[in-house]
């Protein structure tokens, strides 16, 4: 349990609604949003702020962009649910989900398209912003929504990193660990 405890059965309704429409049918709501749905005003804010919605990126870009984000942000948490729900369907392989922790954008995993998002991430992250250089190569293979949503979501996933590391939201059962540091893939066999 959080550090600020969760919210507790039964939901409010807008919640259990929101529930059915995100989760799995039959699965529990993440700790992430019984800890934040505590508040419905935290709540009204998170999911109207989340980009949960299908967006102008490719679900495939989407993920890389998460996971690199959730990784640099030591969000074990939120990357690990992301590598299980979503990195299969992305069609990632496990050394590109490895790549995402311990890797680069050059370290040969990455099509030139998803090694401008590395980028982009790496640099929102570290720089806060972006440079003449790392713009165009983003530019050149995703237009001016897909940008805006690049940005946004390293926006919202860094958010969703303080918010777990704030209240030491601890895993859910079953989620992706980080790779240790140098770790080389699985074996594929």
């Amino acid at each position: 349990m959080s550090r600020i405890g969760t919210l507790q059965k039964p939901y409010p309704e807008a919640f259990a609604a929101a529930m059915a429409a995100t989760m799995p049918p039959g699965a529990e709501p993440l700790q992430l949003f019984t800890t934040i749905a505590q508040s419905p005003r935290a709540w009204e804010k998170f999911a109207g702020g989340s980009l949960l919605a299908r967006g102008p990126l490719p679900l495939r870009g989407r993920e890389i962009v998460i996971l690199r984000t959730t990784a640099r942000t030591a969000c074990e948490y939120e990357w690990g649910i992301h590598v299980n729900a979503f990195a299969p369907k992305a069609q990632l392989t496990p050394e590109q989900i490895v790549s995402t922790v311990t890797g680069w954008a050059a370290d040969g995993n990455w099509a030139d398209n998803e090694a401008a998002l590395i980028c982009a991430v790496d640099s929102l992250l570290t720089d806060k912003k972006l440079t003449d250089d790392e713009h165009k190569a983003l530019a050149a293979h995703y237009d001016a929504a897909q940008q805006l949503e690049v940005v946004q979501l390293v926006a919202f996933y860094h958010g969703v990193a303080l918010i777990c590391g704030a209240f030491d939201i601890p895993l859910e059962a079953g989620a992706a660990r980080f790779p240790p540091q140098g770790a080389s893939p699985p074996n594929k066999s």
